[in-house]
C-alpha cells in the first residue's frame, strides 16, 4: 500500500491539536499559578483539584483519539530531513510526557483519595508524595516543550516560510499519492 500525502492535516486532527493545546496550557496555568500557591488547608483547593484532574482525564481521551486518527490519516509530505527527525523526536516526547503527566497526576489523586480523603483532609504538602514530585517535574518539562514547540512553529512560519500554519489550519485538503 503506497502512502498518500495531504496538503493539510486531517481536519479532526487539527481540531484535536488546538483543543489539546488549549487544554494543556490551561491545565499547566491552573497547576502552576493557582494550585501551587494555594495552601492545602484552603477548602476551595479540593474543588479546583477535581476540575484539574477532570481536565487531565479529558486530555487523556483526546490524546488517545488523536493518536488513533494520526496513525490512520494522510499528512503533509516531510520537509527538510534533519528538521523532520528533530520534529518527530519532539512530538514523541510531547506525547510521552503528556501521557506520563496524566499517569502521575492520576496516581497522585489515587494516593490522596485512599490515604487522606477518608480523614476528610489533604496532606499538609503534596511535595512529600513521590508521585506528585514526578508530576511537578513532568509539568515543568511539558511547559518547556510547549514553549519550544511554539517557538519552532513560528520559526517554520516566519523564517523557513514553509507554510506550517497553513498545514495546521482548516481549509480545503488535497490528497496526492506519494512518489515511489
Amino acid at each position: 500500500m503506497s502512502r498518500a500525502y495531504a496538503s493539510r492535516y486531517q481536519p479532526v486532527l487539527v481540531a484535536l491539536h488546538w483543543l489539546v493545546a488549549v487544554m494543556i496550557i490551561g491545565l499547566l496555568c491552573l497547576g502552576f499559578f493557582v494550585l501551587a500557591d494555594m495552601p492545602n488547608t484552603d477548602p476551595k483547593k479540593l474543588n479546583i483539584l477535581v476540575w484539574h484532574m477532570s481536565g487531565g482525564m479529558f486530555v487523556l481521551v483526546l490524546m488517545i483519539v488523536r493518536v488513533i486518527i494520526r496513525a490512520w490519516s494522510a499528512r503533509p509530505a516531510p520537509g527538510a530531513a534533519p528538521l523532520d527527525r528533530v520534529a518527530a523526536l519532539v512530538h514523541r516526547g510531547l506525547y510521552a510526557i503528556v501521557f506520563l503527566l496524566i499517569a502521575s497526576g492520576w496516581l497522585t489523586g489515587w494516593v490522596i483519595q485512599s490515604a487522606f480523603q477518608p480523614h476528610g483532609s489533604l496532606p499538609a504538602s503534596f511535595a512529600a508524595l513521590p508521585t506528585f514530585r514526578a508530576h511537578a517535574l513532568l509539568a515543568t518539562l511539558l511547559a518547556l516543550l510547549v514553549i519550544g514547540h511554539t517557538l519552532a512553529a513560528f520559526y517554520h512560519q516566519l523564517v523557513l516560510k514553509d507554510g506550517l500554519f497553513h498545514r495546521m489550519g482548516f481549509g480545503r485538503r488535497i490528497l496526492t499519492p506519494a512518489e515511489k
